[in-house]
């Protein structure tokens, strides 16, 4: 086959498909998109309905209460003045926001308005021809709509009787402009082009957010004849209008579309959801306009085609590649086998890791052992000395006495190889208060020999404070800082180490100072690290980044710094101190 021929045939098959992908979208689509619009006007129907029956809810009750007012009932005794009343209602007229307040006497006539200082001022006007009235002196709370006589605006009146005793003497009305309820519900329609209308039994579209369809009939009333709405005065001496409007079905709804004119000359078509307002006795229709669902599904279709141009262009692009897919399978088996081999080579290496990380944690582990438990097997070696002398000269009690002192160490030497144990997994804190004087009396008698036999002088007064840790593990940390202050000092003439206290709120500053050579300032950050050492000879480097490792467990902070005015170093532990009051 020639290659116009087959371009001729793939351009037939695209076309067929395109034209099978416009007509599928388009029967989805519409049904969606028609359904989606008349779910939407249904609920903002209801909604909006609501809403405007809670508002004139709220404005039904101003005349009840106002109907007890005791001046409005001496005005219609004829026992005051009328324009005090006058002003009165003017201040209720703005704190409710009506558009007027107004009293009426038994023939209607106004005799007290809000708008007395207006032009358009209701008193002396009479409205014995309203229903409001009417109704209301007959004993009935009245809820009516009309054109105003003066006004000619539109307005919704609420009335109630005034009585004395058993006799009505008057009525209370209360206005409300219609342009207020159209503004607050346009605000509440969810959509912008959203219109809505209200009418009556007598077909006149009394309420809407389209200026052209207000005070027009929608279609000849099956109660009433234009003759005798016009006896009514409802709407003065409006002339009748009637709006082109019909009703057409449509497949996509279980309800019809409604066409109405919406300008001269001009109609357009809606989906429609009612409601009721059942205090007016009127109907309220919401309408969306069926050209968004319309534009919507005019996207869904270039949306669809764009779509189907992507498929099928994609879909070449595969076939003409298909030629290369032996070659591609080729590689692919090539890099499969490649990527086999590597992983093994990575498997292997990471087993080399992982045993490289037991070694050095066996490594850091015996570090540990050995410098934890040496100075107490150095002490004790020292006391066992000092011991055979005490003996060889009859001092019994001191030999005694260092024995304790052997025992206590051995002890320690189990506790802390007891620890140790555990180092290879995360263990809980048994933290407490506990007593710092003792666990530095106990730190001492590790350290202590240490102290004596390189001639340092120890200053610390007793202190019987309570601190927050673990006693042993604090005990480390004090063997570990004067055994480190004393190797400090070799070699210096004046040998000191000084303990000082001092309180920070709840915490307590222990100041650990020597009189050594002090830290060297550019390597003072990097002394808590593990496996920084200072000592060429021997030392791990582990025993500060440990203790700091501790504190901080307890909560607090270890810190290092050379002293201000002396030479040496120190270092401040920042512990958390029982209050003297819970000390019992």
């Amino acid at each position: 086959m020639s290659k116009s021929k087959k371009l001729y045939s793939f351009l037939t098959l695209f076309i067929a498909g395109l034209l099978f992908v416009i007509i599928l979208t388009a029967l989805i689509t519409q049904r969606y998109w028609f359904q989606r619009l008349d779910q939407q006007v249904s609920t903002e129907a209801v909604n909006v309905s609501q809403y405007f029956n809670k508002q004139l809810e709220r404005y039904q009750h101003i005349p009840d209460l106002l109907t007890s007012h005791y001046q409005i009932r001496q005005v219609l005794k004829q026992e005051t003045q009328t324009y005090a009343l006058s002003k009165i209602l003017l201040d209720i007229q703005k704190t409710s926001g009506a558009s007027d307040v107004y009293v009426l006497d038994a023939h209607g006539d106004v005799i007290a308005s809000s708008n007395y200082q207006s032009d358009k001022s209701y008193i002396g006007s009479n409205y014995a021809f309203r229903p409001y009235f009417y109704q209301a002196m007959q004993g009935n709370r009245w809820t009516d709509y009309a054109l105003g006589l003066r006004s000619g605006e539109r307005g919704i009146f609420f009335s109630a009787p005034i009585y004395t005793g058993d006799e009505s003497i008057g009525v209370i009305a209360v206005k409300v402009d219609i342009d207020k309820f159209e503004q607050d519900t346009e605000w509440l329609a969810g959509s912008n082009s959203a219109k809505f209308m209200v009418y009556g039994k007598d077909e006149v579209v009394f309420i809407s957010n389209h200026p052209y369809w207000r005070l027009k009939q929608l279609r000849e009333s099956d109660d009433y004849t234009w003759s005798e709405i016009q006896a009514t005065h409802r709407y003065l001496d409006l002339q009748q209008q009637r709006l082109s409007n019909a009703i057409t079905s449509t497949p996509y709804l279980e309800k019809s579309i409604w066409q109405i004119e919406s300008s001269p000359q001009h109609h357009e078509q809606y989906v429609y959801g009612e409601a009721k307002l059942p205090l007016l006795d009127l109907d309220f229709v919401m309408l969306l306009p069926v050209s968004e669902a319309r534009d919507n599904v005019q996207v869904s279709l270039i949306l669809a085609s764009l779509a189907y141009a992507l498929l099928v262009a994609a879909m070449v692009f595969v076939f003409r590649r298909i030629a290369g897919y032996r070659q591609l399978l080729f590689t692919r088996n090539a890099l499969e086998s490649e990527v086999a081999q590597r992983t093994q080579q990575l498997e292997n290496a990471h087993q080399a890791l992982v045993q490289s990380a037991k070694l050095a944690t066996i490594g850091q582990l015996s570090a540990s052992v050995n410098h934890e438990i040496n100075q107490p097997l150095s002490a004790m070696s020292t006391y066992l000395v000092a011991s055979k002398r005490m003996l060889a000269k009859g001092m019994l009690d001191e030999a005694k006495q260092n024995m304790v002192n052997i025992e206590l160490l051995i002890a320690r030497v189990h506790k802390t190889v007891a620890q140790l144990k555990q180092f290879s997994r995360p263990s809980e804190h048994r933290l407490d208060w506990c007593q710092w004087q003792s666990c530095l009396n106990n730190a001492l008698i590790v350290v202590g020999p240490k102290i004596n036999s390189s001639g340092v002088t120890l200053e610390a007064e007793p202190h019987s404070m309570l601190i927050w840790g673990d006693p042993l593990k604090l005990e480390q940390v004090l063997v570990n800082l004067l055994s480190n202050a004393v190797e400090a000092m070799q070699g210096c003439a004046k040998k000191q180490i000084s303990i000082r206290f001092e309180q920070d709120g709840e915490w307590e500053l222990i100041t650990i100072s020597d009189t050594g050579t002090g830290l060297d300032l550019h390597t003072i950050e990097s002394i808590f690290e593990p496996f920084y050492s200072t000592k060429s000879d021997n030392g791990l480097g582990l025993g500060l980044a440990i203790s700091r490792s501790i504190i901080q467990s307890f909560g607090g902070e270890l810190l290092a710094a050379n002293n201000e005015a002396d030479q040496g170093a120190k270092f401040t532990l920042r512990l958390k101190r029982k209050p003297h009051a819970e000390h019992n």
